[in-house]
């Protein structure tokens, strides 16, 4: 497989994590423009989103991302390996990560095992994310690491399960539900999808399907955003006039079903910061020009902290 198009894969895991909350608690698409607003389904969605976050593989235990060079990559306590672990549990010679091409292999030390799988490993190929079957995961103790793209680069992607930042984790914080933030907008597919590369928080380009655009009017102004597609949702990674203030600076994510017809809601009170908005050792998309909104949207997650 190139790795133009495992990198793909890996944009589209990141979308579907990113859609999954938002798809079990919005339900089917509802047209009609008179109906109640369904304040359960929102707190349930909210609570589900918070949950997810503190599980062993939420966005909170992500403890670091190393980028591998071609070659041997020493990987360690010790201060004088390739990539630094400084978490308890990680010896300090903890494993030789062996990058040739696009296919990393695992050595253990001299005389020892490493753990892949659950199992005791000497030496032998590491299965990374991105294509079709699980990743293999190396662990020490509660810290365990993959191996993955994030943008153009191969890294390993670091969990401690007792990282600081889900054992001091204080809870989510949100506007609270507005009606008025949901909307009907137009949705207009392209005849094709596109494949686009779009920036990362790094200045990486990841490549995104955008599947068309939607067009609704919120705020006493006609806005258009372009869309991702993720499984059976479609993604908008937007910005708007919270951002940096109320709102996480970079962005935030809105998941809807997508629609069997034009027509269809957009609940911006179903916002959700994206992994980048809790954890630094985590990537994030940039959103297209086109979905920088010129308007306040305070409907939604607020920025995670004080």
């Amino acid at each position: 497989m190139s790795r133009w198009r495992s990198r793909g894969l890996v944009a589209l895991v990141v979308a579907i994590v990113a859609c999954t909350s938002a798809a079990t608690a919005q339900g089917p698409v509802d047209p009609g423009h008179n109906t109640a607003y369904d304040v359960a389904s929102l707190v349930k969605f909210r609570a589900e989103h918070e949950a997810s976050l503190k599980t062993d593989t939420g966005w909170l235990t992500v403890a670091g991302l190393h980028f591998l060079n071609q070659g041997e990559n020493s990987v360690g306590r010790g201060p004088t390996n390739d990539i630094v672990l400084d978490l308890p549990g990680v010896p300090d010679q903890g494993a030789i990560i062996v990058l040739k091409g696009e296919q990393p292999y695992i050595k253990a030390p001299p005389g020892r095992t490493v753990t892949v799988n659950d199992q005791p490993v000497r030496e032998g190929p590491l299965q990374r994310s991105g294509l079709g079957k699980p990743a293999d995961i190396v662990s020490f103790g509660r810290v365990n690491f993959f191996v993955h793209y994030s943008g153009p680069r191969l890294a390993l992607r670091v969990r401690d399960l007792d990282s600081p930042l889900r054992t001091r984790f204080k809870g989510l914080r949100w506007y609270s539900p507005n009606p008025s933030y949901r909307v009907m907008a137009r949705f207009t597919p392209y005849p094709a999808p596109k494949v686009m590369d779009m920036p990362n928080i790094l200045g990486d380009l990841e490549p995104f399907t955008i599947v068309g655009t939607v067009a609704f009017t919120l705020g006493g102004m006609d806005h258009q955003m372009v869309a991702w597609r993720s499984g059976q949702q479609l993604w908008f990674v937007f910005r708007d006039l919270t951002s940096g203030k109320e709102t996480y600076p970079a962005a935030r994510f809105l998941c809807q079903p997508f629609p069997s017809a034009g027509e269809l809601p957009l609940d911006f009170n179903y916002a959700q910061n994206p992994p980048c908005g809790y954890n630094p050792y985590t990537t994030c998309p940039l959103p297209p020009p086109q979905n920088r909104l010129k308007i306040s949207v305070e409907a939604g997650e607020l920025r995670y902290g004080n």
